[in-house]
């Protein structure tokens, strides 16, 4: 952690083959996460990889803003907000057919838009963005339970920004750690809420679903930290607008698979 630097963005159209490479392993986290419906007998194992694909989406969220928020790239602001709210109408249903169950909480696309909103707001100088600043806050906290991660995983989003914006080493330490405790925080959210704290046969579970994502929120916060002195010798492919699209749809994959096998 004592080797934490202040990260450096040089144009917001630099490509970092080690950002591209978060984004794969974010997305293949996100699939092993969501077969597990699939096999029920390896569902530990795959929900606890899992653990890993929401921080390091919230990652890659908070890097973006914080490139495009400083080069004042306000067309590629618009255009992401634009996306995420599109996809968060698009992917609702679809998400709720995977779920099968009563209804819980939100697919995890609106958690990234709130984020992506309250950062946004938050960089504003305007006195009405402010207010509506903590508006939306107070919202977030109040229907908390409806959202996917609750507060803590939007919250998430503005931790891990403010770590990339700040330049004192003492307080990206601080920020990193607590973006570490929000991830776990969220993840065991409907843990407690859901009363499975009674059981004692669900702590392997939670304590694996906590240091999972810990470890996921600080290793990547470190590697973006870093980014500019990160050379990555790899040809990753570059991952596109596909990846909005893809949510719903591989959603829907699985949806028609569990209902072939069960």
């Amino acid at each position: 952690m004592e080797h934490i630097q202040k990260v450096q963005i040089d144009s917001v159209g630099t490509r970092y083959a080690v950002l591209d490479l978060l984004k794969w392993f974010a997305i293949i986290t996100m699939v092993v996460d969501h077969i597990s419906i699939l096999f029920p007998d390896q569902s530990y194992l795959l929900r606890s990889i899992g653990r890993w694909a929401f921080p390091l989406f919230c990652l890659i969220l908070a890097f973006n803003l914080h490139t495009a928020i400083n080069s004042q790239k306000t067309t590629t602001l618009s255009n992401y907000f634009k996306n995420l709210f599109i996809f968060s109408l698009l992917s609702e249903i679809p998400y709720q057919m995977y779920i099968t169950g009563p209804f819980e909480t939100l697919s995890v696309m609106p958690t990234l838009l709130i984020g992506f909103i309250l950062v946004v707001l938050g960089e504003s100088t305007k006195k009405s963005d402010t207010i509506l600043f903590f508006i939306l806050a107070l919202i977030t906290i109040f229907f908390s339970k409806y959202i996917m991660y609750g507060f803590y995983g939007v919250f998430l989003i503005a931790t891990i920004y403010l770590s990339l914006k700040v330049s004192s080493a003492n307080k990206q330490k601080t920020l990193v750690i607590l973006s570490g405790i929000l991830a776990v925080l969220g993840n065991l959210s409907a843990w407690y809420i859901g009363g499975f704290y009674n059981y004692i046969e669900t702590y392997p579970m939670a304590f694996s679903f906590a240091v999972n994502s810990f470890l996921a929120t600080v290793i990547g916060c470190i590697i973006l930290l870093n980014i500019s002195n990160i050379d990555l010798k790899l040809n990753i492919p570059r991952i596109g607008k596909w990846a909005y699209l893809f949510y719903p749809i591989h959603l829907v994959i699985i949806y028609v698979l569990s209902k072939i096998v069960f």
